[in-house]
């Protein structure tokens, strides 16, 4: 009986706090890559005038979403940047975890061209899961009707200027094609609401449409990798005779933005907070963040940094 009541009071703390609608929270859920680390993979969740959007849903999203009491329940809508799986293959467990745990509403997915077919896939592959909860718990208990997600698939501008596409009680979210090059499409997202915004890169090259897109904005959340350790890895590979990786380290660095490229492209479009997340490679510790991350960045950027670590929140206090 503790348990239960100590849970449940803290689930409900936890949801008072993040729907707080004097502040913007973003809960950095997951911050890593494809590449072996100790972090979730990607996802980034905010929570803005009571609404919960969530930002990609890479591997281990749903159950950390839980341990970090977020209101999986009150999900308003779910942004995939690109289909790339360390960004969605969690889908389909935060569609299915948020309505067994009592979602009552539709849950909106929205991606470019593909995420329908992303979306029903996850859909088909969890069929007989909602029919088998519902037969066995009941209609009142497991609604068949809010199981499942609808996804919402748009078309960004092909010139590089934004187009919105999630609009609800003065929060405005525009999707903005990045470089991601072969894979294509690939999407950032910004966030407005009361004079205060938030880009979200996914993955990218770096871009003059993700500077553009940037452009004073209070946070920058931004993937990034040091191109520099990334090759000595690939000459690693070399020396031990295995092409395969070999390969893969040469080619991610033509698709993925340098810390180099990252600092100068935030000092330039005037960014105020640069927040490192999705960082290629892992680091682990003061001198490693610092000389691979924390240090290139100051060359260039003069904002507030921020180095990303699974669970971190940031608020944004509202005027």
């Amino acid at each position: 009986m503790n348990r239960v009541t100590e849970n449940t009071n803290v689930k409900a703390k936890a949801a008072k706090e993040l729907f707080d609608k004097d502040k913007i929270t973003i809960v950095l859920t997951g911050t890593g890559s494809p590449l072996p680390s100790e972090s979730i993979q990607n996802s980034t969740a905010v929570f803005v005038n009571g609404q919960f959007l969530v930002f990609d849903c890479g591997d281990g999203v749903a159950m950390a979403m839980e341990k970090l009491h977020l209101p999986v329940t009150e999900i308003n809508a779910v942004f995939i940047t690109h289909f790339h799986s360390d960004h969605f293959a969690d889908l389909g467990e935060v569609i299915d975890r948020s309505w067994l745990l009592g979602r009552k509403r539709f849950l909106p997915v929205y991606g470019p061209k593909g995420i329908s077919d992303l979306v029903n896939g996850f859909l088909k592959s969890y069929q007989l899961e909602y029919y088998y909860r519902t037969k066995h718990h009941g209609e009142q208990t497991m609604p068949s009707e809010w199981s499942g997600a609808k996804p919402n698939e748009f078309y960004p501008k092909s010139d590089g200027s934004s187009k919105i596409v999630y609009e609800k009680d003065g929060v405005v979210v525009h999707a903005f094609f990045v470089n991601h090059v072969p894979v294509e499409p690939a999407v950032g997202y910004r966030i407005e609401y009361k004079g205060k915004s938030i880009v979200i890169s996914g993955d990218t090259a770096d871009s003059e449409v993700l500077k553009k897109q940037s452009s004073g904005v209070d946070f920058l959340i931004s993937e990034v990798m040091n191109k520099s350790m990334i090759a000595k890895i690939e000459k690693s590979y070399e020396s031990i005779g295995n092409p395969k990786f070999t390969k893969i380290m040469k080619d991610i660095q033509l698709y993925h933005i340098d810390v180099s490229e990252l600092a100068k492209l935030a000092e330039d479009a005037k960014v105020k907070t640069l927040v490192l997340t999705h960082m290629i490679p892992f680091v682990k510790g003061f001198i490693q963040t610092k000389s691979i991350y924390k240090d290139p960045v100051r060359k260039e950027f003069h904002g507030d940094l921020i180095i990303a670590e699974d669970g971190k929140r940031i608020e944004i206090p509202l005027p």
